[in-house]
Order: C-alpha cells, then structure tokens, then sequence
C-alpha cells in the first residue's frame, strides 16, 4: 500500500513537472509571437520607441528559456524518463531552442525598425505593408499549429504546418521581390534593412516547422529532420487513417 501512493505520488509530480514545462513553452510561444508582432508594427508605423520597448522586453524570452532549460534538468536527473516521457522531454528541449531563437529574430526586426527610421520616417507604401503583414501572419499561424501539434501530441496540426510550408516560403520570395522593385532599391541602406524584415518573418515560420518535426518525434518516435516534405506528408496521413 504505502508503495502504491508512493508510486501515486511520483507519477503525479511528475505530471506536474511536465505541465510546467508545457506552460513555460506556451508562454514562450506568446511571448515570440507579441514581440515579432510589435517589431513588425514598429517598422510599419514607424515608430522607433516601439521598437526599442520589443529590446528592452527581449530578455524576458531569454529567461523563460533559461527556466525551462532548468525544469529538463531536473525532470531527467530526478525522474530518469523512459520511451515516450522521454522523447516529450528531449522533443521540449528542442522546441525552446527554437523559440528563444525566434525571439532574436524579433529583436532583429526592432532593430531594422529602428535604423530604418534613420534613414526615412516613412513608412513602407501601403502594398509592402500588406505583404508583410501577411507574411507575418502565415509565420505566425505556424509557429502556433506547431505548438499544439507538440503540447496536444496532435500528427494533423503537424501536417497541416508542413503542408503551409511550400505557400509560405514562395511568400517570402515575392515579397522580397517587390521590396526590390520598391522605391527603397534607390536607398542601399534602406533596402538593407528592410529586405531583413522577410528574412527574420521566414524563419518564424521555419521554427514552426522545426517544432511540427519534434511533434512527430513525440508522437511516433520518429526524427523526420531531414525527409523529403511530400513524402512525409504522405506518410503521416497513412499513419493518421490507420
């Protein structure tokens, strides 16, 4: 008896454990998320003292990294993880580097943001603004979806991120384009900046389809890194009709 509630116990601290994991990659998520959004509106608007609050909140995605790094710790050392606890664990692991890495991106939006205002406080022509609104918003659709593959253990939420991928990346194409063929192309200062701002909103959707690839390792046990998009999007609907 006293071995069964002992036993109890450790299972459901260990649930909990795992819960605060989860949140602090939840929050993490959000945090990235508010951060790029509010890079972006600051570069639109413009509006540099905007920008320069998204800098001065950027270590706080730090910390939650640094926390969450400290939670793996303990929960390995202390719970010895096997098989798919395992897996949740590692896969966790990843995903924060993920998504302390998009919060840099972030960061580096703000400061394009900023030197940008240097160099003209107008703000981009009404086309640009859209294309990179929708950019951010495809990029944000996939860091979330991937998310909740991850904390639901959900293969279609995962498909769906890689199945957006193709779409997005010819989104980051044609919106570089158009930035070339802008008024900025005049300004090579200006042009850099701005080109800088596609490049960070690409890899916000790129992370998402890092954290869809730990979903699938969480869920099948499978590292699918570095397969061919089509054929793994073929092979995960077999697995999700089976």
């Amino acid at each position: 008896m006293i071995n069964q509630e002992r036993s109890g116990h450790i299972v459901r601290a260990y649930d909990q454990e795992l819960a605060r994991l989860c949140n602090l990659v939840l929050e993490m998520k959000t945090r990235v998320l508010d951060q790029t959004r509010e890079a972006l509106t600051a570069l639109l608007q413009p509006d540099p003292n905007a920008a320069r609050t998204v800098l001065h909140r950027e270590p706080g995605i730090d910390t939650l990294s640094m926390e969450a790094d400290e939670e793996i710790f303990i929960v390995i050392a202390k719970r010895q993880p096997t098989a798919i606890d395992l897996r949740q664990v590692l896969a966790i692991s990843k995903v924060v580097t993920d998504l302390e890495r998009a919060g840099d991106h972030a960061a580096s939006m703000a400061y394009s943001a900023i030197r940008l205002h240097e160099i003209t406080r107008e703000p981009p022509p009404p086309a640009l603004t859209q294309a990179l609104e929708h950019l951010f918003d495809t990029g944000r659709q996939m860091l979330e979806q991937a998310v909740a593959a991850l904390s639901e253990a959900d293969l279609e939420q995962a498909i769906a991120v890689f199945e957006r991928e193709a779409d997005f990346h010819q989104q980051v194409l044609d919106t570089r384009d158009a930035i070339l063929d802008s008024t900025y192309a005049q300004s090579p200062r200006a042009l850099a900046e701005l080109l800088a701002i596609p490049h960070a909103l690409k890899r916000l959707g790129n992370h998402g389809a890092n954290i869809a690839e730990q979903a699938v390792y969480v869920c099948q046990g499978d590292d699918v890194r570095y397969r061919n998009r089509e054929l793994l999007i073929d092979a995960l609907r077999q697995a999700t009709q089976a």
